[in-house]
């Protein structure tokens, strides 16, 4: 199936010690008939969370990447125990509100920026937008109605930059991995919808649970997967969910560069690449987040979430230009920095 149209996709600039573990080498920019906008600069984007925003640890892996929400509609909460985050944390509000301490908990690898007023909402209008791209897309012939099972073992590997628009109306609970081959510019759209009619909301809840993921294979990383869902959840904490190969180098930076958290994750499930979700379509809430591990972003309207458990996320850059020296020289100062926290943390 031949491209709709090609884009170079925003990398952004991140925070000097989040950009540590995203350093995994540049790719040519990736084809892709959709535009994120400057989404994919971010490890995640909250636009609403006015019922509860709720951002807590227990057991996490940690968070790496930049962090971005509507701090005047949401309602911020925490328990006493803070997320390892190593990153930027914006809002548009004057201030964090209960987020303030995952900020100063995690100095000086966590750093806030407020009052960012024009940055969200272009990021709100981003997500809208993103939405609307892809609900007016046509399905690729075969995958109009098929089980995420339908996932494991497509290859898609030829050399040439394809893209695949999939309807998963079915098997919204993932136990396993979900194996996918393919070239490094080979871009796959995942809708995940009970009845593929976007115009009502997307139905069903997606669970990533026991180990479940997608697994990136061949030359494909998680940049390459766009899913678009109504409400996503996860649960169990029985299986490793670095064995999820494709996602490994990925997870791992989480035990190098976000201190006090651990590899590799142990969490529920994961989810791969960039999720785009606005929590169920009549309630707007998001089911419980126990032992989610995003490897890619999650950007969501929902007016409810909760991360919690062994939950965790590591931003996944997508394909473009190689950074510039200055932002290596950057990086090598903020690597030096965390290094020496490390060695006060480990004195005995």
């Amino acid at each position: 199936m031949s491209v709709l149209s090609t884009r170079r996709w925003h990398g952004g600039v991140i925070t000097v010690l989040a950009f540590a573990a995203l350093a995994l080498g540049a790719r040519p920019a990736m084809a892709a008939p959709v535009s994120l906008g400057h989404l994919d600069s971010y490890l995640f984007f909250f636009a609403d969370g006015s019922t509860e925003a709720r951002w807590q640890e227990s057991g996490s892996p940690g968070y790496l990447g930049q962090v971005a929400y509507d701090g005047n509609q949401a309602t911020e909460k925490m328990n006493s125990h803070v997320p390892p985050f190593a990153g930027t944390l914006f809002t548009n509000a004057a201030n964090q509100g209960s987020w303030a301490g995952i900020v100063t908990g995690n100095i000086p690898q966590a750093t806030s920026s407020t009052g960012n007023t024009a940055k969200i909402s272009g990021l709100e209008t981003d997500l809208a937008s993103a939405f609307s791209q892809i609900n007016a897309l046509s399905a690729t012939a075969g995958y109009t109605s098929v089980s995420s099972a339908a996932l494991n073992g497509l290859n898609t590997q030829n050399g040439i930059a394809e893209t695949f628009v999939i309807n998963i109306t079915s098997g919204f609970t993932v136990n396993t991995h979900l194996n996918v081959t393919g070239d490094a510019n080979d871009t796959f759209i995942l809708r995940w919808d009970t009845d593929a009619n976007f115009s009502n909301g997307y139905g069903g809840e997606v669970s990533f649970a026991n180990g479940g993921c997608i697994n990136p294979l061949g030359n494909l990383t998680p940049t390459n997967f766009i899913s678009v869902a109504g409400d996503i959840g996860t649960s169990g904490t029985t299986n490793n969910i670095s064995t999820c190969t494709g996602l490994a180098p990925y997870l791992n930076q989480l035990a190098t560069t976000v201190v006090g958290g651990g590899a590799p994750a142990d969490g529920g499930g994961a989810f791969t690449g960039y999720w785009l979700t606005t929590g169920d379509p009549t309630t707007h809430d998001t089911g419980t987040l126990a032992g989610a591990v995003f490897v890619g972003g999650w950007y969501t309207s929902t007016d409810t979430f909760s991360l919690d458990g062994a939950s965790g996320g590591v931003w996944a850059r997508p394909p473009g230009p190689a950074p510039e020296p200055a932002s290596m020289v950057l990086l090598g100062s903020g690597l030096a920095l965390l290094a020496v926290k490390l060695r006060k943390r480990r004195r005995p």
